[in-house]
């Protein structure tokens, strides 16, 4: 292998890195309202299965809105623990979740009971480990007044032990596979969906099938996108920085690992391709980082070698420091040392698809998902 030849992988790292702001180069924060309204027509839903300790920091932020919601519905689906308890405890009305029948996922299942109980004009899904800002149901509801849209919030993630650190290109990459937050143009013409908090009026849920129409799939909110794509309804993704929050993985890195290999690989397969095909290149150019570094300590280390390395190596710390920060409260190490999270991420990617590929099925809550 000649010097020159060698010097083609950190040339082609920097190549790639200008990729990633094809897809994260222009995040849309959800807007921070000032005075609160004097009404919302907002159900809020929420599907909640063994959710016990998150279910009561959710309902005590939404309790203390500065503009409460027209109805909070839990649906306790099937939970084993002291779910339906605190919610009822909390003011939210509780539907027990019917047995789940066959071909449907139980969030869809969930979500698509508390629709047909809800009775207002917009519903609001949110997910259960979510703790919304005083000011965050008010600046929902200000959306509601352009009803042709459908929207939806990616809260931040909030990290506070070291092992949630690896979440972070799984979290990247779900704000970039939503193709929202590149050329203006595809931030509503190709968009999808994120699944956390999901705002959409009554009369376009109806007309998509609600989530009916996707009740066998594991990542519901992008199937959801394509079929109000089909209908000519168009979709606003935000960034919930400031105004929502979630912790996703309190319990320990089996949950973690066990949540990303549920849907992220069905993420890929739905994801895009404009989108897809950027963060590829992006995620290319970390790894050509790395090999780069790994020659730098072999007998082919040159100075030429070395100078190239060390710009590419920062400059993907330095992205990778943006686009945590974008997702969540990811520390400025885990950037620096970014290879060891890549390298979790892929790890854990392409066993879940050798996984997908054998038919394996994964348990999530006591229940197994293909």
């Amino acid at each position: 292998m000649t010097a020159s030849v060698i010097l083609l992988i950190p040339a082609l790292a920097l190549l790639c890195a200008p990729a990633i702001w094809l897809v994260l180069g222009r995040p849309r924060f959800l807007p921070m309202s000032g005075k609160a309204g004097k009404g919302t027509a907002i159900s809020i839903i929420i599907p909640a299965r063994d959710e016990e300790d998150n279910i009561e920091r959710l309902l005590e932020s939404l309790n203390h809105q500065s503009l409460p919601p027209l109805e909070i519905i839990v649906v306790n689906d099937g939970s084993a623990d002291r779910t339906a308890e605190v919610a009822q405890h909390l003011g939210a009305r509780v539907i027990d979740a019917a047995p789940l029948p066959a071909g449907w996922n139980g969030k869809p299942w969930a979500c698509q009971q508390g629709a047909d109980s809800a009775t207002g004009k917009w519903l609001l899904f949110l997910d259960a480990d979510l703790v919304l800002e005083p000011q965050a149901i008010n600046s929902l509801t200000r959306l509601c007044q352009s009803p042709d849209q459908v929207y939806s919030v990616c809260p931040h993630h909030v990290i506070r032990k070291s092992y949630e650190e690896l979440s972070a290109f799984f979290n990247v990459l779900m704000l970039a596979g939503v193709n929202a937050f590149g050329p203006e143009k595809h931030a509503v013409d190709g968009s999808a969906l994120f699944g956390q908090c999901l705002l959409i009026s009554r009369d376009h849920y109806q007309t998509v099938g609600g989530h009916a129409e996707v009740k066998g799939e594991v990542l519901e909110n992008f199937r959801l996108a394509t079929r109000l794509k089909a209908r000519g309804i168009r979709r606003a993704c935000f960034l919930g920085k400031g105004l929502m929050t979630m912790r996703m993985f309190p319990h320990g890195i089996a949950e973690l690992r066990a949540s990303w290999k549920k849907g992220f690989v069905s993420g890929a397969a739905n994801t895009p391709p404009r989108a897809l095909v950027s963060a590829s290149v992006w995620i290319t150019g970390l790894m050509l980082t790395i090999v780069s570094v790994g020659l730098t300590l072999t007998p082919y280390r040159t100075g030429p070698l070395l100078l190239l390395t060390t710009i590419a190596y920062l400059i993907h710390a330095g992205q990778c420091l943006y686009v945590f920060r974008l997702a969540g409260t990811f520390s400025v190490w885990n950037a620096l040392f970014f290879p060891v999270s890549l390298l979790f991420y892929q790890g854990l990617f392409f066993s879940s698809l050798i996984a997908k590929n054998r038919g394996s099925a994964i348990l999530w809550k006591g229940r197994a998902i293909r």
